[in-house]
């Protein structure tokens, strides 16, 4: 079926979908950015992602660790025992600053800071008190005990933290060729449309300010076409072409729709509307781009890829850097 489905997309790809798009809106730029360099693994790609970002959109930067909390034991209660908790993080403080030295040599503001306890729920709580409108942190990749680009961190935030998160791929560079907008405008599902056009604008600015080419897609199938065929209903060919090309239609004209809602004028760009399942499809898009911008949901604990698609299995598939926007409004489950 992938392979199928693969050569269905580079088909489309050769014949990309010509829209035009309304003009004169600001690009969205990033203003406080944090990057968390914790966890297992090199945080340099992570870093780097995140100054050349704080370069481009002319932001302040935050680089945060999170460490443990210190462990209770019989030993805190001796009299003249040292903090080592306190002596701990004042010593990861010392190594960011000596780490982000460099950063603040191009004239970056950037400023670092030591948080115990953990790391999601911290990063979520700096994101709420410094408004912070971007999440950067290196993936875990072979580290990962997810089995995939992801970590338990990076899936928990994605969940969780109502402010965009990018996660780099470890051996990334800090340059994009490509950059990958997943959308899926259904009229049918509430808040498709507006998350989508977060996702666009989200893509759209990386695009601008790295110098990269864009590429949106928007993945549509019919429902249960494989049982509508199969020997219990056997629908007549002539029938269920009717369904696939009304579906069709009505997926080119919500795409249509949304694009007249961003400018894309200012990047080159390709749009495609791609027949198959969206994780499918996006997996395999990813894997010839750089970046993939996606929206993501949280119902009942279960992050979601594109609105309606909780198989979050398709986020372990992706190879490439994720940037996870979530919905307009979008309320942590945590409390402080």
């Amino acid at each position: 079926m992938l392979a199928c489905l693969f050569s269905k997309a580079q088909t489309l790809r050769s014949k990309p979908l010509s829209f035009k798009c309304k003009g004169g809106q600001a690009i969205h730029r990033f203003k406080k950015i944090l990057c968390y360099v914790g966890g297992p693994g090199d945080p340099q790609p992570g870093l780097t992602t995140a100054t050349e970002l704080a370069i481009n959109n002319g932001a302040a930067l935050t680089v945060l660790d999170v460490l443990p909390e210190s462990t209770e034991g019989p030993w805190l209660t001796v009299p003249g025992k040292p903090d080592l908790e306190r002596l701990v993080v004042s010593s990861r403080l010392h190594d960011l600053e000596e780490l982000v030295a460099p950063i603040a040599a191009r004239g970056i503001e950037v400023r670092t800071a030591v948080d115990t306890g953990s790391p999601s729920v911290e990063i979520t709580r700096r994101v709420l008190t410094d408004g912070h409108d971007l999440v950067i942190k290196t993936a875990q990749g072979l580290e990962s005990r997810m089995g995939g680009l992801l970590g338990t961190t990076a899936l928990h935030l994605m969940r969780k933290c109502p402010s965009p998160v990018w996660v780099v791929k470890p051996d990334s560079g800090a340059r994009f060729g490509q950059v990958l907008a997943a959308v899926d405008p259904d009229p049918e599902k509430p808040g498709a449309q507006e998350l989508s056009i977060r996702v666009l604008e989200h893509a759209r600015s990386v695009a601008e300010t790295s110098g990269s080419k864009l590429h949106v897609v928007h993945a549509w199938w019919l429902y249960a076409e494989a049982t509508l065929t199969g020997p219990r209903i056997n629908m007549p060919k002539a029938e269920l072409n009717v369904l696939l090309s009304e579906t069709r239609q009505a997926a080119e004209v919500a795409l249509a729709g949304l694009l007249k809602d961003v400018d894309l004028s200012g990047v080159a760009h390709e749009v495609q509307l791609v027949k198959g399942i969206p994780g499918e499809v996006v997996t395999l898009l990813a894997a010839e781009s750089d970046l993939a911008v996606m929206g993501t949901v949280s119902r009942s604990g279960i992050a979601g890829i594109l609105i309606g698609n909780t198989a979050e299995s398709v986020l372990q598939r992706i190879e490439c850097s994720i940037l996870a926007v979530k919905p307009r409004g979008f309320q942590t489950p945590l409390r402080f």
